[in-house]
This record gives C-alpha cells, sequence and structure tokens, in this order.
C-alpha cells in the first residue's frame, strides 16, 4: 500500500516548503492498493464487438480481491451520478453470495 499527500501532488500549487507541516497532516491522501486479482462483467447490447464494450456499456460491475484482504465489489450504471461499493473482507465473505460467478458463460455467443 502507498500513500501519498494530495496537496504534495499539485504541480505548480505553492511551494510545499512554506506550507505548514500541520496542514499537511489534516488534508487528503491518496491510497494506492495493489489489486491481486477478480472479476470485471459489463452490460452491453447483445452483439456488441468485443473493441466496443466500454463505449456500449450500460452496468460496469466488479469484485476486486486487494492486497489487504478486502473484496471490493462495485457496480456503475451509466448515466448515474455515483457508483454503489462495498468492501468485505474475504475471511467474513459468505460463499452463499454467487456475485457475478452466477451469470451463465456465453463467451461463444448467444
Amino acid at each position: 500500500m502507498k500513500r501519498r499527500n494530495v496537496q504534495l501532488a499539485f504541480i505548480g500549487e505553492d511551494n510545499p516548503a512554506d506550507t505548514d507541516v500541520q496542514d499537511l497532516v489534516a488534508g487528503d491522501e491518496a491510497v494506492e492498493i495493489a489489486v491481486l486479482g477478480g472479476t470485471v462483467l459489463v452490460t452491453v447490447p447483445a452483439g456488441t464487438p468485443d473493441e466496443q464494450i466500454f463505449e456500449k456499456l450500460s452496468v460496469l460491475e466488479g469484485e476486486l480481491r486487494l492486497e489487504n484482504g478486502l473484496i471490493l465489489s462495485f457496480e456503475i450504471r451509466d448515466g448515474a451520478t455515483g457508483a454503489q461499493f462495498s468492501a468485505t473482507p474475504a475471511s467474513k465473505r459468505s460463499e452463499a453470495h454467487e456475485g457475478l460467478s452466477s451469470l451463465p458463460d456465453l463467451s461463444g455467443g448467444a
């Protein structure tokens, strides 16, 4: 996991040497977490060519296994304001929830 102070990331802003240390501690941090695995599901109109799936999507969903042991689940709908997400410890995740695996594999086409 890597942490960076957001205020220090802006080029052309005030010189960090002129910034009070307390301001940096109170500011936001960007936390980078490595993704170890997971699945992304894109809902598109039937017959959409592979190279156009991110242009034609109506829903983007995913479950990502993170380096800190959490499973991040998310859903973003086209035209929505915001997104839904949850982070669950892998050890507390219910195996009864099939998640994305409940959809049939139609990789050969419909």
